[in-house]
């Protein structure tokens, strides 16, 4: 068997050198594999047999460590950014001292989309035309096949999970317990970005077990937010101001960041609390 970069494999101790011990499989013709002393992480001896992780070092040497990578060839995890390249992409901990290159080819042109240190990503690993290990961020069927399915009665419950992928509409989310989660751009209200750790309200349960959220306060929220912008405005113009739910919505937009559906809403419920009254095309606040 040929040995490749991201292998678990048992080899045996050949020889000791100052700087580390080679392994070899005592096949004819195989090459011995260097284990460095700084990735040894229990005492061995010549002749013994240990398992470890293949990688290739800062020389692209095919190389050996007794530490435990999370993901190895055929596995795949999420793994946090320890790192950013801005020109190429972002390295990734793996569990071992070498990090794991995850390319721009995966995250895409925008750089306001990508993962910020500390974020994590799904990933498994690939090889480079050069035949050097590398990340491959993962979608769809993979993760998947991993999710839980949701229970209705989560439905209006928060959730709390991580962006993976990025869609025409919106974007996909694996929550803390395991549900993948769809989010529209219409219900949400910040930036998004891969990695970024988001708590939304489940809007919906799929028969299939996914479900979408909304990170928008429910309606009798978000009007009682919008009707206390509203009144504020008011306070800060002394009282009056030349809107009404009969303005145009454009000029609604640009003074207040609502659409003209919640600022009538908004409104209304100050209307019915009797804090304004509207006439000649202004809105004041009552004394």
């Amino acid at each position: 068997m040929e040995w490749k970069p991201g292998m678990i494999v048992s080899l045996k101790v050949a020889r000791k050198a100052d700087f580390g011990y080679f392994l070899t499989t005592e096949k004819e013709n195989s090459e011995d594999v260097l284990l460095h002393k700084r990735q040894v992480t229990s005492p061995i001896e010549i002749g013994d047999t240990v398992e470890v992780f293949l990688f290739h070092d800062h020389q692209e040497r095919l190389a050996a460590t007794m530490e435990k990578p999370i993901v190895s060839l055929g596995k795949f995890d999420w793994l946090e950014v320890v790192s950013i390249n801005e020109r190429d992409g972002v390295f990734l901990y793996n569990g071992i001292a070498r990090d794991l290159f995850l390319s721009m080819d995966d995250l895409g042109p925008d750089r306001s989309l990508w993962p910020k240190v500390g974020d994590k990503v799904p990933v498994s690993l690939i090889y480079d035309k050069k035949g050097r290990l590398m990340g491959r961020l993962l979608r769809g069927t993979p993760i998947e096949e991993t999710a839980e399915k949701a229970p209705k009665t989560i439905l209006n419950e928060n959730v709390t999970g991580s962006i993976y992928s990025f869609a025409e509409k919106g974007v996909f989310v694996m929550t803390e317990e395991g549900y993948i989660a769809f989010l529209h751009f219409n219900e949400a209200n910040e930036e998004l970005h891969l990695g970024k750790v988001i708590t939304g309200r489940v809007t919906f349960v799929r028969d299939d077990g996914k479900i979408n959220i909304s990170l928008q306060p429910k309606a009798h929220e978000r009007r009682h937010d919008d009707a206390d912008k509203i009144y504020e405005f008011l306070l800060k113009r002394d009282g009056g101001m030349p809107y009404t739910d009969n303005s145009d919505p454009i000029i609604i937009k640009q003074k207040f960041d609502m659409s003209k559906g919640a600022f009538k809403r908004a409104i209304g419920k100050l209307l019915k609390e009797g804090k304004i009254y509207q006439k000649d095309g202004w809105t004041y606040k009552k004394e």
